[in-house]
Parts: C-alpha cells; sequence; structure tokens
C-alpha cells in the first residue's frame, strides 16, 4: 500500500480549505508567486505542498528540496533533492542544492521544513530567478517573526514573498486547516480572504 497524495478537492472534501481558498492558491501557483506555508507541527504543510503541486501544469519542472526522503515525487515533473546531514558542511550542502537548480532550471521550487542546508543562502541566490513554495514550523501568533526565525531569513527576504498560508490544527480533534491567507506587502500581512 502506497502513501495517499492529497488533491485539493480532498482538502475541500474534508473541510481543511474551503473552495475559494483553493481557487485563490491555484490563482498564485499560476502566477508563479512566492509562496510561504506555515503552521505547527503536524497542521499539514506537507499535504497542502502536495495538493497546490495538483495545479502545476504537466510541462512545468518542479524541484523539491526535502531532507530524509521526507517528499515522494508523485508526477513526473517533479525532481527531488534530498539532503541530509553528512560529514560536509552546511555550506558544501547547501552550494551543491543550488548547483542541482541551476542545472535544473524548475519552474517551481519547494523547500520542506529543511534544516540541512542554508535557506537563506539558497533564496538570496534563487529567488530573483524562480518561483518558491517554502514551508516553516510557526508556533507563536508572531507569524513574521516565527518565520524569520525558523528559516533563519532576515526581513528583507520575508517580504520578497507574495503570499503567506497559515495553517492551524485543532489540538483536540486533530482537525487541520487553512487559517487564513494573506499578502506580503511592505512587510505587512494583509488578508485575502
Amino acid at each position: 500500500m502506497g502513501v495517499y497524495i492529497f488533491k485539493p478537492e480532498d482538502l475541500i472534501r474534508y473541510g481543511s480549505a474551503r473552495p475559494e481558498q483553493m481557487e485563490l492558491l491555484k490563482e498564485a501557483i499560476l502566477a508563479k508567486k512566492d509562496i510561504l506555508i506555515v503552521g505547527t507541527s503536524r497542521s499539514g504543510k506537507t499535504k497542502l505542498v502536495e495538493a497546490l503541486l495538483h495545479y502545476v501544469p504537466d510541462d512545468w519542472k518542479v524541484a523539491v528540496v526535502t531532507a530524509y526522503s521526507e517528499f515522494k515525487p508523485f508526477r513526473k515533473n517533479i525532481e527531488v533533492i534530498d539532503t541530509a546531514f553528512d560529514q560536509r558542511s552546511t555550506d558544501e550542502r547547501t552550494e551543491e542544492v543550488i548547483e542541482k537548480l541551476k542545472g535544473l532550471k524548475p519552474d517551481y521550487i519547494v523547500i520542506d521544513t529543511i534544516h540541512t542546508i542554508s535557506v537563506p543562502r539558497v533564496l538570496d541566490e534563487l529567488i530573483d530567478d524562480y518561483a518558491f513554495i517554502v514551508t516553516s514550523l510557526a508556533l507563536t501568533d508572531d507569524i513574521k517573526g516565527e518565520v524569520m526565525h525558523w528559516l533563519r531569513i532576515d526581513e528583507k527576504t520575508f517580504d520578497r514573498f507574495d503570499v503567506l498560508v497559515e495553517l492551524s490544527r485543532d489540538w483536540r480533534t486533530g482537525m487541520k486547516k487553512i487559517n487564513g491567507i494573506y499578502e506580503i506587502k511592505n512587510g505587512e500581512l494583509k488578508p485575502l480572504l
């Protein structure tokens, strides 16, 4: 039995997202917006990424940077770059990932909550040339501060993203949902829905 890959309609069916939220995110994907997906541990960040990648046209290339085989390529246009802690330095691992990404020339780069490379360096070097979807922990209501802390990015890098999706998980029921979708503009989060 394989791992089930969530589709947009699954998130809607299970009450994790409303149709208008998924339509807004589909438009963001097709416009190649830079997207941050944030939430607590087990809030559904990777499942939302899977669902969003169903909106990517078949002729676009997607590179997913992950660690320890946590992301499975479920479409032919998805290339996984798997990285793990090893005897090399973080700088060496990061340089290798950047070179692989430049060689692939993807339409989208996904960075799925990873601490085995320098995310700030990848973003600094590539965000002007490629669209990104990046997941991050956010454990308090200070979403911007949490993202900057967990990704180790500065305010300038945070402000280069276009859209932020906040996820939540009800600790009593386990229900996961999109809590809010925001436009990032001039350092502020402005609700879109």
